[in-house]
């Protein structure tokens, strides 16, 4: 029911494709990149694909009209703002977690992970180069390279057994991430 609901919400058909993502809307999170990578998948398989992205930020306006300029405005929906709640549940019922900035320290990748949700991150993506394990808990590409992002969806697209492989995986590397671990990590490199 929570799946529906999340899809009815943001106009998305049962049977789509539905990748999130989210943060704030600056150049350094790479959402253009995200976009021209959309706009190189062919238009009969884009048309079964939504992408929900999260954020605010002085991007927002471009992104909106390089949406329109790419022909991508029935395959982009903004949204300004979620709850931590919301966007949790937004990302649990979402078949693909992009993270596709020039730089970021941290990110959702892990959240993503966390419940469950392959991931596409950027070698310069704090998060998602530290916990992806290429081609296993979801996918790395180099952050400027667009095309090759457009190839990693298609594959996580088309190949639905490797999409639950790697959401089991996502799942298993988030456990292995538990919050003692984190001050371990802290308390080694601070003594």
């Amino acid at each position: 029911m929570q799946k529906q609901a999340v899809r009815t919400r943001y106009g998305i058909q049962s049977d789509e494709f539905l990748i999130s993502a989210g943060s704030r809307i600056v150049h350094e999170k790479g959402y253009d990149l995200l976009l021209r990578a959309l706009a190189t998948i062919p238009a009969h398989v884009r048309s079964s694909m939504k992408v929900v992205l999260v954020g605010k930020g002085d991007q927002l306006e471009l992104l909106k009209v390089l949406a329109d300029d790419l022909h991508l405005s029935n395959q982009i929906v903004f949204v300004d703002w979620l709850s931590i709640e919301e966007f949790k549940l937004l990302i649990a019922n979402s078949n693909l977690f992009l993270h596709p900035a020039r730089f970021d320290s941290y990110g959702g990748t892990t959240l993503a992970m966390s419940l469950g949700v392959p991931v596409i991150g950027s070698k310069t993506a704090g998060a998602a180069y530290d916990r992806i394990d290429d081609g296993v808990n979801g996918f790395l590409y180099e952050a400027e390279d667009f095309q090759h992002l457009a190839t990693l969806i298609l594959q996580i697209f088309e190949d639905t057994d490797l999409r639950s492989r790697m959401a089991v995986a996502a799942h298993q590397t988030a456990l292995m991430w538990h919050p003692q671990r984190g001050v371990e990590t802290l308390n080694n490199e601070l003594i």
